[in-house]
């Protein structure tokens, strides 16, 4: 069980967060009224890929010309 502080952060069992890889991170979703909790990482913007040219399956600017 985790538990949520007077902060609104949650405090996870550390068993729970050692058999994940001890992330420092994590993604956050709530799907019909239920919070999931997945390891995430932090992506520079300079690092992230850039928009998918759905014609062509392949990222703007980066697919074959012709």
């Amino acid at each position: 069980m985790a538990k949520l502080t007077s902060k609104n952060q949650l405090t996870l069992p550390k068993a729970v967060v050692e058999a994940l890889g001890s992330p420092r991170h994590f993604r956050i979703q709530v799907h019909d009224g239920v919070l999931l909790l997945w390891p995430g990482r932090l992506v520079c913007a300079a690092d992230a890929p850039g928009p998918v040219d759905e014609e062509q399956g392949s990222q703007a600017g980066q697919g074959s010309k012709g």
